[in-house]
């Protein structure tokens, strides 16, 4: 996802228990080169960290947790420091899962470190390939990573504006239009958005996402009209229709949503937090 333009860029959709490394590989290809990806943690190791310094032709910020983590992440967290450049040499478990070949040619990998306070208070860090303390200062680079937010922002929207879990087919196929499709018109709205502000500009806030989907919705087929200045006067009634109500932000953060489980369903613990005697 485009962060700042708030734009999906590529959708992969698989089983909830996916590897989201694989996915992230999966989508590389299709981020613009010297573009700067902000990682989750779930996304730190050493296999994937090596991919992304071989294969990307850009730049990276990953928060990594404070614990259960590479032992120099530990070091760094026990040092005290802000920040430091760091060495992480090839982890056992990734020794263990490739061939002889592939752990001769493995290499330790370099990378800046930088302590993390969450709004929640945990401690974590961040690791990036942003080198130059000059030109990225460390408070940059932390502002930048929270601009992740967005994307939870923009699956609010999908489920709220565009009501992506409400499935119209039963079918593989038709699952999935639906969910390509829902990320089309959240780039088609997006644009509308920006094109009405550019035009109508002038009032504080910006226009509803939920209400430019909506207008859209009820009036796109009308643009394919005969009369193509028909069509264009119905295109400015629809700016005008999206920029007219606003979306202002809230004050404070929403909190998180508790995280999915991708663990296979046991029946078992099931039952028991159901209270479902067994039969």
């Amino acid at each position: 996802m485009a962060f700042f333009r708030r734009l999906p860029i590529a959708r992969t959709v698989v089983p909830v228990n996916s590897s989201e490394r694989d996915q992230a590989k999966h989508l590389l290809p299709l981020v613009p080169e010297g573009s700067v990806l902000l990682l989750d943690r779930g996304y730190p190791g050493y296999e994937f960290l090596s991919y992304l310094l071989d294969k990307f032709k850009g730049y990276f910020v990953i928060r990594c947790p404070a614990t259960s983590t590479f032992a120099t992440v530990k070091e760094f967290i026990r040092s005290g420091k802000s920040e430091a450049e760091i060495v992480i040499p090839p982890t056992s478990n990734y020794l263990s899962q490739v061939t002889a070949e592939q752990r001769k040619a493995a290499k330790p990998i370099r990378v800046r470190v930088i302590r993390l306070s969450n709004p929640d208070g945990t401690l974590s860090v961040l690791l990036t390939n942003l080198y130059d303390k000059v030109e990225f200062p460390r408070q940059e680079i932390t502002d930048l990573y929270f601009r992740r937010w967005e994307i939870e922002s923009y699956f609010r929207d999908e489920k709220i504006g565009l009501e992506i879990e409400k499935f119209h087919g039963k079918t593989c196929n038709s699952v999935l239009q639906e969910l390509f499709a829902a990320a089309i018109m959240a780039v088609i709205s997006r644009t509308l958005m920006a094109i009405s502000t550019q035009l109508l500009g002038g009032e504080l806030g910006e226009p509803q996402f939920k209400n430019a989907v909506m207008t859209l919705a009820s009036e796109a087929a009308v643009l394919a009209a005969d009369d193509p200045e028909r069509a264009i006067e119905i295109f400015q009634d629809i700016l005008k229709e999206i920029y007219r109500v606003k979306y202002y932000r809230p004050n404070s953060q929403r909190p998180p949503q508790p995280r999915v489980n991708k663990q296979s369903k046991n029946k078992w613990l099931y039952r028991r937090y159901k209270n479902v005697p067994a039969a």
